[in-house]
């Protein structure tokens, strides 16, 4: 009894969604590379294209990179009902990103050109600057809402689990704590990654001590770069809350819609 109540919890924890079998959701287990695969397809036919058409407008590239979202999300995690919150928190906190950096890049008047190759790209085929900046500040933050998005909501769904009956508040507290420890790491990672991605920049300035340190801020290399580390911050604090709290908000509506499932049988039983 206690080998199969075993077998039965890793079949519901494998699906991805409790209280179905392992058939129901089946949780892919060779489509890694096939997703990281098909999401560069999709970045080469559709984000790369609407770059290169010189237009800037979100009408195009959102849409876009809600595609390249979908293709990571569903056939990494599997169409279930997590994937579905962390889709619906990323799209979100990508659409929240995405006209932040807009108003931040109008407000500063950033051009995009501190990069050599987005000035030599816009120069030789006519590749708007400032829209490849745009975008590769909202991508540079997916790989890591991605990972915190689906992992908010397995934690929501095991103190369900373990804890049943618990209210959405009390659900959502739950995850929070543990989303608190994985922000700060995804934090980490992020300020990681631009400061390699920036290394030679940091060198140069470094090494320059005759230029004052207000006057390297306020140039737009390291402006651009900073402004693009903050945003990518701000989209992931978005997209910890609300994807954490779609899952206690669904964990919570199933469970009321089983009770009165449950209430109903037992009324047409008496």
């Amino acid at each position: 009894m206690h080998q199969a109540t075993t077998h039965e919890s890793r079949g519901v924890d494998a699906a991805g969604f409790s209280g179905q079998g392992p058939s129901s959701y089946p949780t892919p287990v060779t489509s890694d590379p096939l997703g990281s695969g098909l999401t560069l397809v999709a970045l080469w036919m559709f984000i790369l294209p609407t770059l290169l058409s010189g237009h800037s407008s979100p009408l195009l590239t959102i849409p876009a990179l809600m595609l390249v979202l979908a293709v990571c999300v569903y056939l990494l995690h599997g169409w279930n009902w997590k994937s579905h919150a962390s889709l619906t928190a990323l799209s979100s906190a990508t659409i929240a990103g995405y006209f932040i950096t807009l108003w931040v890049a109008h407000v500063t008047h950033l051009s995009g050109q501190s990069d050599t190759a987005a000035t030599v790209a816009q120069n030789s085929y006519g590749l708007n600057a400032l829209s490849l900046y745009i975008v590769s500040v909202v991508l540079s933050a997916l790989g890591a809402m991605n990972d915190i998005t689906v992992t908010q909501a397995s934690v929501v769904e095991t103190v369900a689990e373990s804890q049943p009956g618990l209210p959405f508040r009390r659900l959502y507290a739950l995850g929070m704590q543990v989303g608190g420890d994985h922000v700060g790491s995804m934090m980490t990672v992020l300020v990681l990654g631009y400061a390699a991605s920036a290394l030679p920049l940091l060198l140069l300035l470094r090494a320059n001590q005759t230029t004052p340190m207000w006057v390297t801020l306020n140039g737009e290399g390291m402006f651009s770069e900073l402004a693009g580390l903050l945003i990518a911050l701000i989209t992931m604090l978005l997209a910890v809350p609300l994807s954490t709290a779609l899952a206690a908000w669904w964990v919570s509506a199933r469970e009321q819609t089983h009770k009165q499932k449950s209430s109903q049988g037992s009324r047409e039983l008496n």
